[in-house]
Formats: structure tokens, C-alpha cells, sequence
């Protein structure tokens, strides 16, 4: 249970990184599909994370969704 409530939160901050008002931008959905998509499991996941994001993840998105 525990896993997949933390995979949760590493997944709404990653989605934080997507503008609400245009999910299909091309220039993030790139970066996500070429940091971390087409890394696969050949580097750890919180180094893609944090590649991505340009910071390590915390649980700032996920409590934000909790509290709409």
C-alpha cells in the first residue's frame, strides 16, 4: 500500500511540471518522454525524477491535490 501511495506523490509532482491549461505542450511532454521515458530502467528512478523536475521530488504536489 505504501508503494503505491509514494508512487502517487512522485507522480503528481511530475505532473505539476505539465501546464493544466495545455497537458498536450510539446516541449514538456518531449523533455518528460526523453528524460525519463527513453532512460527506462538503465539509471535509478529518483535521478529521472529530479533530472526532470530540475529538483529532487517532494510531496508539495501531492498535498496540494489532496486539499482540492
Amino acid at each position: 500500500y505504501y508503494t503505491y501511495m509514494w508512487s502517487l506523490v512522485i507522480a503528481k509532482d511530475l505532473f505539476s511540471a505539465f501546464d493544466a491549461g495545455d497537458l498536450f505542450a510539446p516541449e514538456v511532454a518531449t523533455r518528460y518522454r526523453d528524460t525519463v521515458l527513453a532512460a527506462g530502467g538503465s539509471r535509478d528512478a529518483a535521478d529521472l525524477v529530479e533530472e526532470f523536475l530540475g529538483r529532487p521530488y517532494d510531496n508539495r504536489a501531492f498535498t496540494a491535490w489532496l486539499e482540492s
